[in-house]
């Protein structure tokens, strides 16, 4: 069984994802790394700014129409974030829990990866470690033949290892695998089957020890 985390908030795991069962895709543009989540700027070959925007663009919008392209770009992609068990479990990473789980006050979901992958029906997605290193914007290649909507996934999906799956050295803790969707709109995936622990945080507040087990008692085991 290959395993793969996933840290979150208390109030997000009680109010949204256990009793849903369900985890939401979100943009990049809520992603850490200011290399991500800062605005993009692109040009590139072929690329005719004026025919893709003929209502808004002129020679002195020139610039800001790169940042919209790269808004679209950015923008025709979600991501879940996850932790993978290297070169240590996934579930003890310190940094972690006081990252993205309010300092040891949240919860570390344990989800099996095949049976993630199976209960979505997933298709048209990677699933990959990220890398850690130098950010290179990409000189992005533009068909006219094709729509915008076509060029821009076809760039997502030529590029997406440098745009979508590298990180700045400093994140390099996190040990990060990232499931990504190549599409506009928000997802929400099930772990009704997949998720098979729940780790709780040292300072978790036991009063909302009911809450979890009254949602998981039927689908896993719960640990400290």
């Amino acid at each position: 069984m290959f395993k793969i985390y996933h840290y979150t908030r208390l109030e997000t795991a009680l109010e949204f994802i256990l009793p849903t069962m369900k985890l939401r895709t979100s943009n990049f543009v809520r992603t850490n790394d200011p290399k991500e989540n800062q605005p993009w700027a692109f040009s590139g070959k072929n690329f005719d700014f004026e025919k893709t925007y003929p209502e808004t663009y002129s020679k002195a919008t020139h610039i800001e129409h790169q940042y919209k392209l790269g808004a679209e770009i950015k923008g025709s992609s979600q991501v879940i974030c996850f932790v993978r068990d290297e070169p240590v479990d996934g579930f003890i990473n310190e940094i972690m829990w006081a990252h993205y789980a309010d300092n040891h006050r949240g919860v570390c979901l344990e989800i099996d990866y095949d049976s993630f992958i199976e209960e979505n029906k997933l298709k048209d997605f990677v699933f990959e470690n990220v890398t850690y290193g130098n950010h290179v914007r990409p000189f992005i290649d533009w068909s006219p033949d094709s729509t915008k909507d076509d060029n821009i996934i076809n760039i997502l999906k030529r590029h997406y290892k440098i745009l979508l799956l590298t990180k700045s050295t400093y994140w390099k803790y996190e040990n990060e695998k990232r499931l990504i969707l190549f599409s506009k709109d928000a997802q929400f995936l099930s772990i009704k089957n997949s998720l098979k622990a729940i780790y709780l945080g040292l300072v978790f507040p036991n009063v909302y020890r009911p809450l979890i087990d009254n949602h998981i008692k039927d689908l896993v085991t719960t640990q400290e």
